[in-house]
């Protein structure tokens, strides 16, 4: 049986001003991630698994080049979704899988939420950021999976 691995992006956090010259990861603002997950099937549960990458976090910003990052090894967790049920990971519950390796909100940290399932599944995205002089963007990605 085939698997799927959904990779969902998350930015999660405050990003503070830098000083001139210096270059973060993303623009200053508070960002949030919501990733949805829909099991469309009508008639059958699905188990699946999720896990964590941390790819960046400001409390503990590497000097020099991006080097690759494992998953977090106690990220991965087991869900079940009925038929036609929907769960939502907020920047807590990804805080909450990187429990250990994750510093608390509002430090901003950035990376994956990867999802496994044996079926199909409907997973959106959602991000929010708000500029530093107040406004606010909204923006939604449906991830499409990769066939293992």
């Amino acid at each position: 049986m085939a698997l799927l691995v959904y990779a969902a992006k998350f930015v999660c956090g405050s990003m503070p001003e830098l000083p001139p010259l210096e270059e973060g990861p993303v623009e200053p603002g508070s960002y949030a991630t919501a990733i949805n997950v829909h099991n469309p099937n009508p008639r059958e549960a699905v188990v699946f698994a999720k896990k964590a990458v941390l790819l960046f976090s400001e409390a503990e910003k590497d000097e020099g080049f991006e080097t690759p990052k494992a998953p977090y090894e106690r990220s991965r967790r087991e869900e079940q979704l009925g038929p036609d049920f929907g769960m939502k990971l907020d920047g807590r519950d990804i805080r909450e899988l990187l429990t250990g390796q994750a510093p608390a909100a509002p430090v901003f940290i950035e990376g994956w939420v990867v999802i496994e399932s044996p079926l199909p599944l409907d997973v959106v995205a959602v991000y929010t950021v708000r500029a530093p002089n107040g406004a606010v963007s909204i923006a939604t990605d449906r991830v499409i999976p990769t066939q293992l």
